[in-house]
């Protein structure tokens, strides 16, 4: 079973619960004894407002970071989705936004190293460009084209980015050890079978415990696009794991699960609990670290007269609103999911 952020704000009891209750399970059945596992936030900014790692670890079998969504068009100029490290460019909260950051902090701050897996994107994150500069941090006006299949602005698939590619280079960025591509006024961010090889080689000089990808359907799995065969990105993932030259951390996984039910891309989705102590020994922490404050996509003055929390963004379902303060913080879904009051949570359509 897997449990979204929002769930572990203020309910470790609940872990521990459903620990104590699999354990019961498998005492009674025989049967091998069911997971708990957690996708979880990879901005440091929300993790403050939203986790008790040290806590939480105790119960979970896994934790999964989502380390993608770093950057995207809810900003105003180029960025790449899943940078491994900083860009020597960036400064402030801004050095927060990669990979390497978000795994290390979970670790540093108490998550048992061969609990984490790490996240592998089989997807870019696309801008329009405003100007004649093309390179990292260039100026925007938006979002490029949306794809012919997935049909959404801003976000490709690695298939469609495959198609893209044809008629242009591809160009990579020594500092983030991530590649990108620019043509005809557009630019994408994406990963491939080079980058995913220096992302497992961190992986596993860090001793971190595995994998996951978002996700399955997002990669060539015809084989027809990028005519590396069907899957051509898991398929490197797995066979890069799998190498003998330098083995996974013990109690790593070999295979590469897709991160399943509502999670919400690099936030919560519920807004921060006021401090105070929680059931099951937790101390939910205090909102007075509140996610970095991007370029809202409705007026400022949406969040004046709110009361702290998570709102719907009345213009595009793929985001939502933390309000703080009178201050709103846009904050983007994972490719592929809207955001839902039903759940207050990013989810699948």
């Amino acid at each position: 079973m897997s449990i979204n952020g929002a769930v572990l704000l203020n309910a470790c009891f609940v872990l521990q619960e459903l620990q104590q209750a699999y354990e019961a399970e498998s005492s009674a059945t025989g049967r091998p004894q069911l997971m708990l596992t957690a996708a979880v936030a990879a901005g440091k900014l929300t993790i403050d407002a939203g986790y008790e790692i040290a806590e939480i670890a105790r119960y979970l079998d896994f934790i999964s970071v989502m380390t993608y969504d770093f950057h995207g068009t809810w900003e105003s100029v180029t960025g790449h989705n899943s940078p491994l490290y900083q860009w020597s460019q960036e400064t402030g909260a801004q050095t927060y936004l990669n990979t390497n950051y978000s795994m290390t902090y979970w670790k540093n701050q108490g998550a048992p190293v061969e609990k984490l897996r790490m996240g592998f994107a089989t997807y870019g994150r696309t801008f329009q460009l405003s100007s004649t500069e093309s390179g990292l941090g260039a100026p925007t006006s938006g979002p490029a084209s949306a794809g012919i299949y997935t049909r959404e602005a801003g976000f490709w698939s690695y298939y469609e980015v495959c198609s893209f590619l044809q008629g242009t280079s591809t160009q990579w960025i020594q500092d983030q050890k991530v590649p990108y591509a620019t043509k005809g006024g557009q630019w994408v961010g994406f990963d491939n079978k080079e980058s995913f090889n220096t992302k497992v080689t961190y992986l596993k000089d860090n001793m971190f415990g595995g994998a996951f990808v978002w996700s399955l359907d997002l990669d060539d799995f015809t084989g027809q696009f990028c005519g590396l065969g069907k899957y051509p990105l898991i398929s490197e993932l797995k066979k890069l794991l799998n190498s003998s030259s330098a083995p996974p951390a013990e109690g790593s996984t070999a295979e590469t699960p897709l991160a399943t039910g509502p999670t919400a891309g690099g936030s919560t989705a519920e807004s921060p609990p006021a401090t105070g102590p929680t059931a099951g020994g937790c101390t939910a922490p205090s909102a007075k670290n509140p996610p970095a404050e991007t370029s809202p996509a409705v007026p400022r003055q949406y969040c004046e007269d709110r009361i702290d929390g998570i709102y719907p963004n009345p213009l595009d379902n793929k985001s939502f609103f933390l309000c703080s303060a009178g201050r709103q913080f846009v904050q983007p879904c994972p490719a592929g999911t809207i955001y839902k009051m039903s759940c207050k949570c990013c989810d699948w359509p």
